[in-house]
């Protein structure tokens, strides 16, 4: 059941991770495109070596029980900033939607109808 745990647990943490590549990607300006993704996965790499860093030291000194509260307060501090952000970009747009930063066709794309 662990080993069951641990690869869906790997599943979903990668599909996140490459999931806001791709949204970073479309939401950036093209110019900058590049240097946004860098710097989305500068944290990401960082934690990848520091978690299991803190979790090696932790068990290392007979920790391993405050394993998981700081590894949950990691996750709920993500949560805190990614729904500052959603306020941040609902409050920036005027109709109070979503803005559409970096996703308008360029002008030789003609738009697509549905009828």
């Amino acid at each position: 059941m662990t080993f069951l745990i641990v690869f869906l647990t790997g599943v979903f943490l990668h599909s996140a991770q490459t999931t806001i590549y791709a949204t970073v990607s479309l939401r950036a300006a093209p110019d900058s495109r590049a240097t946004a993704v860098g710097r989305t996965s500068g944290p990401g790499r960082l934690g990848a070596v520091f978690g299991p860093w803190l979790g090696g030291r932790l068990l290392a000194g007979r920790h391993g029980d405050r394993g998981f509260t700081a590894f949950a307060l990691r996750g709920v501090s993500s949560m805190v900033f990614i729904g500052i952000a959603a306020l941040r970009t609902r409050q920036a747009s005027p109709s109070g939607t979503p803005r559409e930063a970096g996703l308008a066709r360029p002008a030789s794309v003609p738009r697509q109808v549905v009828t």
